[in-house]
């Protein structure tokens, strides 16, 4: 008797914890992934830098992947960039437009920004210009956003990357490129 009470709760179980399963697979919402961007390339450019001052420019370049999901990233609209060192922003860029993404087609998004005599305080000046002229590297951390066309959201995707080692060319103290493997970007 009690043996056939186990399988019939074995039996049921069986049966019913599939269908369950298959219940939840179907009715829950599924959310497209998020577009996976990465950094292209990221170039510094020193055009004056003091223990207090820096005037300096950044060109980044992002790729946007061949296979957007959904509807995340408008096929047109602004793209924006801040540049970080030792977590402190140095510089925002101006919203740049972009226009036709294609879906189905990678592509590169580019801008750029500049920061002109900037005071930058004791100690992030000082770490900088140790990291330029003795290092011969910098690290920058990165943020950026594009237009999200998703409704209800706030109309704006935003990314940040792990910092990037830039390495000066040799012999120079003045212009910068990513060394090594690109940093990764996640959405937050």
């Amino acid at each position: 008797m009690m043996d056939a009470r186990i399988c019939c709760c074995v039996f049921s179980f069986l049966c019913i914890a599939p269908n369950f399963i298959i219940f939840l697979v179907f009715l829950t919402p599924m959310k497209d992934p998020v577009p996976k961007v990465e950094l292209a390339s990221m170039d510094f450019t020193v055009l004056s830098i003091t223990q207090t001052r820096l005037s300096a420019k950044w060109e980044l370049s992002i790729r946007i992947p061949e296979d957007l999901p959904g509807e995340y990233i408008c096929l047109q609209g602004d793209f924006q960039a801040s540049f970080l060192y030792k977590n402190v922003t140095l510089v925002t860029s101006s919203p740049q437009k972009y226009y036709g993404l294609n879906y189905r087609l990678p592509q590169i998004l580019k801008v750029s920004a500049v920061v002109s005599g900037e005071d930058m305080g004791g100690s992030i000046g000082k770490y900088l210009m140790e990291d330029v002229k003795e290092k011969k590297q910098v690290q920058f951390g990165l943020l950026f956003s594009l237009t999200d066309c998703r409704k209800k959201t706030s109309g704006v995707m935003s990314y940040k990357c792990h910092e990037a080692t830039l390495m000066f060319e040799p012999g120079s103290e003045i212009k910068a490129s990513v060394f090594g493997k690109h940093p990764s970007c996640i959405n937050f």
